[in-house]
């Protein structure tokens, strides 16, 4: 088995854009999987397209390169490691990498207090992330302390699913934060079930969700997601 200590390797600083106008928000927006931030780059640019988010400063996260046990020791950018990446129900939740997906947190979550101590409040910060990116997301953001803008999950998933309160402070300060989860109907990475089984969790906690699910979209984004999140960052940034 690969050492789960590998998650906690060294970071590359993140891809920063500046806000085109003064600066009165902040989205920290995660890649997924083999990724890096410049995948980010063309929604950024569609959001910007109108005028909407000009306000917005977005900080790109990289991933740690680790040694991934489902691609047999293949060395590539991954928030946490995973055993089984078929796209069967059940891998994605069989022996989770819960010192990977901490180290992640703990690193996201990190990057919340640099902003914070930078000036922007708690509450004008967002966080959004695709696939493995927004399972760091989800955990990062609903176990913050403090009461943020709101979590964008796309094509992803809830970690921990079983025992997730555990992780939750208990003044729960992301009680009502606003959840936004989109997924492709033709998912075959992260299955549509399992979005499902995350929404209906998160629901069951007590979270508030916005759910959209996408014709045709595989493990992708999408035009019409892409617009869905817009105006959810704009319902929740404005």
């Amino acid at each position: 088995m690969v050492d789960k200590g590998k998650s906690v390797a060294l970071r590359t600083d993140p891809v920063v854009i500046d806000a085109l106008a003064e600066h009165t928000a902040t989205i920290i927006f995660m890649h997924g999987l083999g990724d890096t931030p410049d995948v980010l780059l063309g929604p950024i640019e569609h959001w910007r397209g109108r005028g909407q988010v000009d306000h917005i400063k977005f900080v790109l996260p990289y991933a740690p390169v680790i040694a991934f046990t489902a691609k047999a020791g293949e060395f590539i950018p991954a928030w946490f490691d995973i055993q089984v990446y078929d796209g069967s129900p059940d891998a994605l939740q069989t022996d989770e990498d819960v010192d990977g997906i901490f180290a992640s947190r703990d690193y996201i979550q990190s990057l919340i207090k640099d902003e914070i101590k930078a000036g922007t409040p708690a509450e004008r910060i967002l966080l959004a992330g695709f696939s493995q990116g927004g399972v760091v997301a989800v955990l990062a953001g609903l176990t913050f302390p403090q009461s943020l803008a709101g979590v964008v999950l796309l094509s992803a998933w809830l970690p921990l699913i079983e025992n997730f309160m555990e992780y939750v402070p208990d003044d729960n300060a992301n009680k009502e934060t606003p959840i936004f989860l989109g997924h492709g109907i033709e998912d075959r990475m992260v299955t549509l079930g399992l979005a499902k089984k995350s929404r209906d969790a998160l629901t069951a906690m007590g979270f508030s969700i916005s759910w959209d699910v996408y014709p045709g979209l595989g493990h992708a984004t999408c035009e019409d997601e892409l617009d869905d999140v817009e105006a959810f960052i704009d319902e929740n940034l404005s």
